[in-house]
């Protein structure tokens, strides 16, 4: 039954996502490129459109089938449903706090459906939030679509990273609650067929719908998991570091810089690795390698094996703070070459 499931809902979102890219090129819903675009041509977007209407189609089909469904889940679709109000930016751009409004509001939804972070757990310790658990709820689910968001400036990137997590939260799901394994799964397969236009060249963008999508079912997951003691809150999150990474420490450094951090910018590690003249399948490549282990790692302490867990976890940590540091250098480099070109 899975195997079906991952093939139909990879069939639907391939196909929904057709759909919408016709639609939106019909009717001129397109991405102009500017300074900080990756892209060089006017592309259709809104293929957030595409993922929504894929996962409330994988979920009509669990109830037709009468198969369970996750606990809370009637947030997560109400929250989706929310997020649609970001359509209005792909017509005309939205303010900062108009974007925050719809972020708080879908978060605010999740939190008064049930899902809601009481705590949480690494080994033996326990962090309760007592009387704060809404705010800190509301906070991370705000944080992660804002991070995520962050990372979706490359063809293909957000897609390829949300088609592994979710596939790696299915498998931490499986044995324990098959209903939400079920559900990540059909996630996976309608990503994964969106992935396929949205793939390097694109030929559609997800938009800032599906960039907030996507992190809120993966925080809809990971408090889940947390709550009902089946998947700790953080090995959840785990193979989604790569991404956090990444924004968190391009976030520090910008304040660090004293630069205007709500000002838009190209200064991410994936963006300035194209800069340098990587390709973006090159990128995809190093970040997906990445997620892969981080995921094979949550596995690992899922199932017992925290000493092979610890070891791989130590191993990728190194390796990204090793090439981090390498890459810094080279950056500085190559940007000192290209000013002291300039200057002759």
């Amino acid at each position: 039954m899975m195997g079906g499931l991952l093939v139909l809902s990879i069939l639907i979102g391939w196909v929904l996502t057709g759909a919408v890219r016709f639609l939106s090129a019909k009717y001129h819903v397109l991405d102009v490129p500017n300074d900080r675009s990756a892209h060089r041509s006017p592309t259709p977007t809104l293929g957030g459109v595409a993922l929504v209407i894929g996962f409330w189609t994988v979920t009509g089909i669990h109830v037709l089938m009468h198969a369970p469904l996750p606990e809370n889940m009637g947030a997560l679709l109400v929250a989706s449903g929310m997020l649609c109000l970001l359509v209005r930016d792909e017509f005309r751009e939205m303010g900062r706090l108009e974007t925050l409004g719809v972020q708080i509001l879908a978060a605010f939804w999740m939190v008064k459906g049930g899902v809601l972070l009481e705590a949480i757990t690494v080994g033996d310790e326990t962090l309760v939030f007592g009387r704060f658990n809404f705010v800190v709820t509301v906070f991370v689910l705000v944080l992660l679509q804002n991070l995520y968001n962050f990372m979706d400036g490359l063809d293909g990137f957000a897609a390829m990273e949300g088609v592994l997590v979710s596939g790696f939260i299915a498998n931490l799901f499986w044995s324990g609650t098959p209903a939400m394994a079920s559900v990540f799964l059909g996630i996976a397969g309608v990503t994964l067929g969106f992935w396929f236009w949205n793939r390097p060249p694109a030929r559609i963008f997800m938009g800032d719908l599906g960039a907030h999508f996507l992190p809120l079912a993966f925080g809809y997951a990971a408090i889940s998991g947390e709550s009902s003691g089946a998947v700790p809150f953080w090995l959840v999150i785990l193979p989604l570091s790569a991404f956090l990474f990444d924004a968190i420490y391009t976030l520090m450094r910008r304040l660090i810089r004293g630069e205007n951090i709500t000002r838009a910018h190209r200064f991410h590690l994936y963006q300035r690795l194209q800069e340098m003249g990587w390709s973006p399948g090159w990128i995809q490549l190093i970040y997906g390698v990445l997620t892969v282990a981080l995921g094979v790692c949550a596995g690992l302490f899922l199932n017992g094996l925290g000493r092979v867990g610890s070891g791989l976890l130590i191993g990728t940590g190194l390796t990204v703070a090793m090439g981090t540091l390498m890459f810094e250098r080279a950056y500085s480099r190559d940007r000192s070459e290209r000013g002291n070109s300039h200057g002759f």
